[in-house]
């Protein structure tokens, strides 16, 4: 009889599966497995029931019963149904043979003298699919001489009608129904409670949650007493504390020998934490140990015995959590900070694979210049290919890869916080595989000369600045004047294919004066940052952003102050000004080409469209329509302007005034203080000097940002002729639906190296999706968070630790970056199809980039939720003088429109008029 596997013990525990001893056996086995402290147990396998039940003849008596059920019947009538049949379980036979090899097996794991439970384990129990946790039935403080009525009760509990119930609702087959049982030495508790290490109660996946109390853990599973709760963080270790009244206990019943009995806790006791601090560590430590064990959150059972030993008895998977969290592994942290300023809201395949392969070719380009050795490059290219992710269809930085490549230049403990300040992160991030702090020979013999040799390389580059923006200029200018001077449209997919390689091999493969100037910027910007605070007692913060602005000449501000003029030009027209106030945008982008009359006035504004008509809102993401698709939008800009009561905002030369006059306020202020007393060595000369070089920067950046635009744009125009070519021949449905494929799909198709061919449908599956991405619910996801395991299961985008600055009470605090206070009406801009129309309110955005510069001169400040000092938008604000402020959190939520606030462009503060 013996050959087959009756029992399952900690002697053959390799042996068990759940299909032999149910989940809460085979989840006991491998707590066992994992090192925790098990109370003695055994398991009775299904293949000992099978037996049992074939010797009494059950399986005719069951077959019947389940024959007889219905999903439609009523719990009276199914209570009915299986009467007899519970009946005839409890009444079965032992066999001397099973009976003497059972208590053989009980004997040699159970002390004759010892109480143990007697618990159901049912195959399909504690799945994390459908838990049968409660419905099948279990018995305390059992002796020896109850264990076989305990086992017969135990096993008539899979036909209770609860059980089978859930099993009708749930669509689980009453066919073969089995039920292992889990025999286990009973522990005469002090303190017993249930843990869960995801919390319950609001899906926090860093939360472990301790529910204790005095005496049996019966108490909180069916008696329903009141438990201490213990709230323990898993990311920084410490816990918070809720302690009630504890009025009764279950204890073992001393009196009769057997099971529990309910008593009162001593009143000095009452309002005693259950639990001391060592105890609830040591609970959450093994909690944890047990969840990573599992790889998913544990309900977990513990008790503490009288002498202070803590056992695990069982653990089963949390049913009601979404995410599986820190045990699955595979950490991933994702942090959008300034990437939204250029790809807010959901971003199209074609937009992301592509961006995604520019990354990968920049920061290649960025190791050569920091001199990092090839071979190290390619040891970490998968570093390099996955800078970026897309979650529910937004960009975000992958912060962890971001650390590696820094990492592989010298001087990582320095550069890491310069990235962090360039990147704008909020939340800072230590790595878990920090190397360890190099030894004296190699930071003094290997550390220290590559971080000479890098200095080296920076000093010897920002010596020829000015050289190299002027080649990199020129070797640009000569392949864009090339490309756009074809017509893409005429040209043939593999031809379209062709030019796209050679603007990836000349320009892209050819980065590097950008690289080294944002550097330039870093080092010089910062220099001045902390010369201004140090030498000129600059106590707002904002004196180095007045210092930089009114360089003149930022290409971003012509194609708006060309709009500016040809307004001024409308104005001076009464017929041409009340033509262009009384039709809408649509209406005047039909009109003014077509009309005579406006032959000056439409001429200037192709002209506009020639030179600046790749730019759009959201001029980064190539699915957005550029100006040379939707020139009304360039109406309606002139429309705002023409509405504004003040002349002297749309003349260019005042504005240009406005900036000087903020200059050279912030340098008398800034070169007074410096002058003031006698120094060692000449501050005034060295501050002239960062001063020269950081507006240099700064120009240079937004310049070269510029010539980014550009090529986006033409880029953009290449991939709608291959939209147009592809609909043209039916692959596609619409022109625009090429924006719903990657980059790879297109030339893949082209090239006859595609694994899909049907674009249609994979249009009509990306359309769905990305659909959905931009429903509200899909919209609130972090900005920052961490998922595990398979990035996109079981993972719910939240961030569980905001910074303080989303969860400060200040009011709406951000960073000045163009000083001027300004009472007025806010008006929310959240996208391009916005109502546009402007006159002199407050601008408020999530997010702006340059082709949001147009709205700037018809409103009289700006606030921005995103963004830092050198952003974009804070820049060409400074340059055109109007008071903004940007970084400031839960800036949307905060306001509505229409609402009066006063800002302050000086100390970034935001405030609301009553």
């Amino acid at each position: 009889m013996m050959s087959e596997l009756f029992f399952v013990d900690q002697n053959n525990i390799s042996q068990a599966s759940p299909l032999l001893i149910g989940g809460k056996g085979y989840n006991l086995a491998r707590l066992g497995e994992a090192g925790q402290n098990v109370p003695g147990w055994y398991g009775i396998t299904t293949r000992f029931q099978r037996r049992v039940f074939e010797e009494s003849n059950l399986y005719p008596i069951i077959r019947k019963a389940m024959a007889s059920l219905n999903v439609d019947d009523q719990p009276a009538t199914i209570d009915g149904k299986l009467g007899p049949l519970k009946d005839a379980i409890l009444g079965l036979e032992f066999s001397p043979e099973v009976e003497k090899e059972l208590l053989k097996q009980h004997h040699a794991v159970i002390n004759n003298e010892s109480c143990f439970s007697v618990r159901s384990s049912a195959i399909d129990e504690d799945s994390g699919e459908a838990s049968f946790a409660g419905l099948h039935d279990s018995f305390l403080f059992v002796k020896a001489e109850g264990l076989l009525d305990k086992i017969r009760m135990t096993w008539a509990s899979a036909f209770n009608t609860r059980a089978i119930v859930f099993r009708l609702k749930h669509e689980i087959s009453l066919e073969g129904i089995s039920l292992a049982v889990v025999v286990q030495r009973m522990v005469e508790a002090e303190v017993s409670g249930i843990i869960f290490t995801a919390n319950p109660n609001n899906g926090n996946i860093q939360e472990v949650l301790i529910s204790s109390l005095f005496g049996a853990g019966e108490g909180i599973v069916s008696a329903g007493l009141d438990a201490d709760l213990f709230t323990y963080s898993k990311q920084f270790g410490d816990y918070a504390t809720d302690v009630t009244g504890k009025n009764e206990q279950l204890v073992f019943d001393r009196k009769n020998g057997t099971g529990l009995t309910r008593t009162v806790v001593p009143e000095g006791r009452r309002k005693q934490a259950s639990l001391n601090d060592g105890q609830i560590r040591d609970i959450a430590r093994a909690a944890m140990e047990i969840e990573n064990y599992f790889r998913k959150p544990q309900d977990i059972e513990f008790s503490i015995d009288q002498a202070g030993h803590l056992y695990i008895l069982q653990a089963r998977p949390v049913t009601t959590v979404a995410e599986y969290g820190p045990a699955v592994g595979n950490r991933i942290i994702w942090d959008n900070s300034n990437i939204i300023e250029s790809y807010s809201g959901p971003t199209s395949p074609m937009t992301f694979s592509f961006i995604r392969h520019a990354y990968t070719i920049v920061y290649h380009c960025f190791s050569q210049v920091m001199g990092i050795a090839p071979q190290e490059v390619h040891k970490n290219r998968h570093v390099f290919e996955n800078m970026l992710g897309l979650i529910n269809g937004q960009v975000y930085y992958n912060i962890i890869n971001w650390y590696k490549l820094v990492r592989l230049f010298p001087g990582f403990h320095y550069n890491k916080s310069f990235m962090e300040s360039m990147m704008g992160l909020k939340d800072k991030v230590d790595l878990e595989d920090n190397a360890p702090a190099a030894g004296w020979g190699r930071r003094y013999f290997i550390e220290l000369p590559k971080l000479l040799s890098l200095l080296f390389r920076s000093l010897r580059n920002f010596s020829r600045m000015k050289r190299l923006v002027a080649e990199f200029g020129a070797h640009f200018d000569h392949h864009f004047n090339n490309w756009s001077a074809r017509n893409f449209d005429t040209m043939p997919p593999h031809e379209l294919m062709k030019i796209y390689r050679d603007m990836e091999d000349k320009l892209l493969w050819n980065w590097k004066t950008p690289i080294i100037n944002d550097f330039y910027v870093m080092i010089y910007y910062g220099a001045l940052k902390a010369c201004c605070q140090k030498w000129c007692r600059d106590e707002s913060g904002s004196l180095q952003n007045d210092l930089i602005c009114g360089e003149g000449d930022i290409e971003s501000t012509k194609p708006t102050k060309m709009l500016m003029l040809i307004a001024q030009r409308i104005k001076d027209n009464r017929h041409h000004l009340g033509l262009f106030l009384n039709h809408t945008p649509e209406e005047l982008a039909k009109i003014i080409p077509e009309d005579p009359q406006f032959r000056v006035i439409s001429e200037q504004i192709s002209s506009c469209l020639d030179q600046y008509g790749f730019r759009c809102i959201n001029e980064l993401k190539l699915e957005e329509p550029s100006l040379r698709e939707t020139p009304e939008f360039v109406y309606q800009m002139i429309q705002n302007y023409l509405r504004m009561e003040n002349d002297d905002a749309l003349n260019p030369q005042l504005m240009e005034e406005r900036e000087k006059q903020i200059r050279m306020g912030a340098e008398q202020k800034a070169f007074m203080v410096i002058g003031e007393g006698w120094n060692l060595y000449p501050r005034k000369t060295i501050f002239k000097w960062i001063l020269g070089n950081a507006r240099l920067g700064v120009k240079n950046r937004e310049n070269m940002r510029f010539a980014r635009t550009k090529i986006y744009g033409l880029l953009r125009e290449l991939i709608n002729a291959a939209g147009k070519h592809f609909a043209r021949e039916e692959i596609i449905l619409d022109p625009r639906d090429i924006y719903y494929l990657t980059i790879d799909e297109i030339w893949d198709y082209v090239k006859g190296t595609a694994v899909t061919t049907d674009l249609k449908g994979l249009v009509e599956l990306r359309k769905s999706e990305f659909s959905q991405y931009r429903s509200e619910e899909a919209a609130e996801i972090a900005d920052h968070f961490e998922t595990y395991g398979l990035a996109y299961h079981k993972n719910l985008f939240r961030n569980y630790s905001p910074s303080p600055e989303e969860s400060s009470e200040e009011g709406l605090r951000g960073t000045g970056c163009c000083p001027g206070e300004v009472i007025g009406r806010v008006r929310i801009v959240r996208s391009p199809k916005d109502n546009l129309t402007l006159n002199g309110e407050i601008l408020v955005a999530a997010r702006t980039d340059p082709g949001w510069v147009p709205l700037y001169p018809a409103v009289s400040g700006i606030l921005i939720e995103r963004g830092s000092i050198l952003s974009h938008s804070a820049i060409v604000a400074r340059e055109m003088g109007i008071p903004t402020i940007v970084g400031i959190p839960n800036l949307i939520k905060s306001l509505e429109d229409g609402q009066e606030v006063c800002m302050n462009g000086t100390t970034g503060i935001v405030e609301l008029v009553e």
